[in-house]
This record gives C-alpha cells, sequence and structure tokens, in this order.
C-alpha cells in the first residue's frame, strides 16, 4: 500500500530525529509518503500558584515561528537525505498521543522515537504505550544503533488473524534488509507439572508443530528470508525481550486494554517497549488495513 503515509511523531529532539530517518528509509523502500507530525499542547490554566483560574497566555509569535522553523528544517533536511520521498509537516494542537492516534486512523505505519521508560513513567505508561494500545495501525519505536546485518524477531502468539498479520510485516521487515528473521514463541506450561514430564514435552512438540505449521505459509511468499522457529518456555514477554537482544527489530502483536488491566497484567507489547533495547514494531490485530507495501 505505498500510498499510506507513515506518520512521525516529531519534536525535534534526537529520538525524534532517529525516528524520522527510519521512517524516511522506509518510505525510500515502499514508495510511501511521510508526514512529520508536532503536538502543540498548550495549558487550560496558568499554574496553580495563582489565586483565581485564569486562561493561560496563547504562545506568542516568536513560538510559533521557532516551531515553524524546527518542522522546516526537519522537511528540508528529509528532502536533501531522501530525495525521492515526498515530506511535509503538520502542527496538531493536542497531546502527543491523541494527535498521533487521530492522524495514525488514515495511516499504514506509525513511527515514535523513545527512550525505555523507567520509573513512574513506566507503570503509568508511555505515549508510546497509549499510542500503540489504541493505534489502527502498526507502531514502529525506533530505539538503539543496530548493524545492518541483525536479524528482526517476531514473537507469534497464537494462530488466526491477527498471527498473520504480525507474521507477515516481520517477513516484509526482514526481506527488505536482507536479515533472517527467527519466529519465537513463549510458551508457559500449566502450575505444578515438571517440565520434563512426558506431557509438557508433549506439549511443546505440538507448540513446536503449530509455529512451524503457521510460519509454512511466509516461508513460500518470502524464499530469500532464513526463518527459525523457536518454542522457548517461560512467560511470552519475557520470552520474546531476550530473543530481541542483538536484533535490529522486534515485532509483536498489540491488543486495545483497558488502563487498570495493562497496569496489573501487562501486555506483551508493553513488555516490550520496557524491556527492548532494539526498536520494537507492534502491530494491531483490529484493523484490516495491514503495511505491505512491498508484496
Amino acid at each position: 500500500m505505498p500510498n499510506q503515509r507513515i506518520v512521525v511523531g516529531y519534536d525535534g529532539s534526537p529520538e525524534a530525529r532517529k525516528a524520522a530517518r527510519w521512517a524516511l528509509d522506509e518510505a525510500e523502500r515502499s514508495g510511501a509518503p511521510v508526514e512529520l507530525v508536532y503536538a502543540y499542547e498548550w495549558p487550560s490554566y496558568v499554574p496553580a500558584a495563582a489565586m483565581m483560574p485564569a486562561a493561560a497566555v496563547y504562545p506568542d509569535a516568536e513560538t510559533d515561528f521557532a516551531v515553524a522553523d524546527m518542522l522546516g528544517r526537519a522537511v528540508h533536511n528529509a528532502e536533501a537525505s531522501h530525495p525521492g520521498v515526498r515530506v511535509w509537516a503538520r502542527i496538531e494542537h493536542s497531546t502527543a498521543a491523541v494527535a498521533l492516534i487521530q492522524r495514525g486512523a488514515g495511516a499504514g505505519l506509525l513511527v515514535l522515537g523513545g527512550r525505555r521508560p523507567t520509573g513512574v513513567r513506566a507503570w503509568l505508561g508511555s505515549t508510546s504505550g497509549s499510542v500503540s494500545a489504541h493505534a489502527r495501525c502498526p507502531v514502529v519505536v525506533v530505539r538503539g544503533e543496530p548493524r545492518a546485518t541483525d536479524p528482526v524477531v517476531v514473537g507469534v502468539d497464537r494462530e488466526g488473524p491477527a498471527a498473520g498479520q504480525v507474521l507477515g510485516f516481520a517477513f516484509e521487515q526482514a526481506a527488505v534488509r536482507g536479515v533472517s528473521l527467527r519466529a519465537v514463541h513463549g510458551w508457559t506450561p500449566p502450575d505444578g507439572r515438571d517440565m520434563l514430564c512426558q506431557a509438557n514435552l508433549a506439549a511443546v512438540t505440538a507448540e513446536q508443530g503449530r509455529l512451524e505449521a503457521m510460519v509454512a505459509g511466509w516461508r513460500q511468499r518470502f524464499p530469500s528470508v532464513a526463518v527459525s522457529t523457536e518454542v522457548v518456555v517461560g512467560p511470552p514477554g519475557e520470552v520474546l525481550a531476550q530473543a530481541a537482544a542483538g536484533a535490529q527489530l522486534v515485532v509483536a502483536g498489540a491488543r486495545a486494554r483497558r488502563a487498570l488491566r495493562a497496569v496489573l497484567r501487562p501486555s506483551v507489547g508493553r513488555h516490550l517497549l520496557h524491556r527492548a533495547r532494539c526498536s520494537v514494531a507492534l502491530v494491531t490485530g483490529v484493523s484490516s488495513k495491514t503495511f505491505f507495501p512491498y508484496g
């Protein structure tokens, strides 16, 4: 779907510039245009030290000029480094998460920069966590400085359309980069069972067979991609975070989750956003649009 734009959250920070480079490289391969989105949030009231609530003063012309200049330079640099990519900037008067979710509604891909959240921010959630939980297209959070030869890792949860979207995205990414793909499934045995008991050994063999069957169709579609499959005993999020060590991108499914449930029972995607050192791609299973621009 080369006409579906790639939306980048951009605020001029080093993380945002890294995300923009990732998105521009992706656009250069796929032919998609790139939209840089700056979220311009301004408080509704002056600080709490004031005796009475009052409307805050809107940024003056100098602030507006600084934002426009920053975005103008970003577009100019993008056109210089990736002359074949159509790129523009857009200002949204909203919070970053809301602006990106709204702009991503008709996009093929959302790209964000970001460090691994820590402390209170990790517990309450981050912009990347909020966007990935509600976006209608795949979300990539760009991190690290990978080597061009590093593999792509994909977490395979279960059979169904969502798993197919996740696998398809991962195969695409491995194919265009000319690297190998590791398909990993984390499996937790029932409580109270010895892992070496006959029932669990048979269950692992069965899980491996299901994983191979799910990957088989994609192997045929992408014969140039060297694929390995692996069932690892352990919590899926932790298994995938460990498998991502040394990868340039880890791909997993994303599901919309209520805030309290996400805090009490973090999803695999949320676990990766907290733990993975490489770039993370979270592919939603709620949209019929999947970013497969090369097939």
